[in-house]
């Protein structure tokens, strides 16, 4: 209960403008890597049937805009009523639907198969345990499951000790990534037939943003777009960025 107040008075103390805003004055590189990262989390599947979509975590509704522009209708879910508060300001500004619901991603208050889809976006890893919150969306959802995590990686542990990452988290709880087989192997016992994953290197931080914004001219952005694809074809195996797709 300690680490659901924490989060709730952290997410209460952020920026409202910037939480409705973002990721849109972001560098254009950072923002194309949070693309990158979502389409490269559904490309997994290869081809998505969902026409709705459960975002677990779902905050101020960056992930639920993206998937409402793609012809995709969002609920959002979190914890917060300060994000739902942006979420819902987010959706009246930038011209989208959505369905807003409080509650918790380890008890999700929907019946088995509720949604096409069940998303979460770098959300779980605040949880104690995210696992519970893993058979939780492996339950409401129908056809489709997406989880964009933290890995348990290598990498991440070195990133760590070079303190470019934390193992708590600004709001003090701590940091729970997750490893790829364990996943697959806990969605695959709930009845998920198919289940892919993959790894890649993401990284931005917004102490990292003056440098990101070097590279938002042309011809700069082309050659950090190429390079950044070229090295995570190279070592993207062993990244820092998990993401988990399945279909029943």
């Amino acid at each position: 209960m300690q680490s659901r107040a924490r989060q709730i008075a952290f997410y209460a103390s952020l920026d409202t403008e910037d939480e409705i805003q973002r990721p849109r004055h972001y560098p254009r590189p950072v923002r194309f890597l949070l693309e990158e990262k979502l389409r490269r989390a559904l490309d997994l599947l290869g081809r998505v049937t969902a026409t709705d979509a459960l975002c677990v975590c779902g905050g101020s509704g960056m992930d639920a805009e993206w998937l409402a522009h793609r012809g995709i209708r969002p609920t959002i879910l979190d914890l917060s009523p300060e994000a739902l508060t942006r979420a819902r300001i987010r959706a009246r500004r930038h011209d989208f639907e959505v369905t807003l619901v409080r509650g918790d991603a380890a008890r999700l208050p929907f019946a088995d198969q509720s949604f096409g889809m069940a998303l979460v976006h770098d959300g779980l890893h605040h949880l104690d345990d995210p696992n519970r919150a893993v058979d939780e969306m492996a339950r409401v959802a129908r056809h489709e499951l997406v989880l964009m995590e933290p890995a348990r990686a290598v990498v991440t542990r070195l990133a760590v000790a070079l303190r470019l990452a934390a193992d708590v988290e600004p709001a003090g709880n701590a940091v729970r990534r997750l490893a790829a087989a364990e996943v697959r192997a806990r969605v695959q016992a709930r009845g998920w037939r198919h289940v892919w994953s993959a790894r890649d290197l993401v990284y931005y931080q917004p102490w990292t943003f003056p440098f990101y914004r070097r590279a938002e001219p042309d011809p700069a952005f082309s050659v950090f777009v190429l390079a950044y694809r070229v090295l995570n074809l190279a070592v993207g195996r062993w990244g820092n960025s998990l993401k988990v797709a399945a279909r029943r």
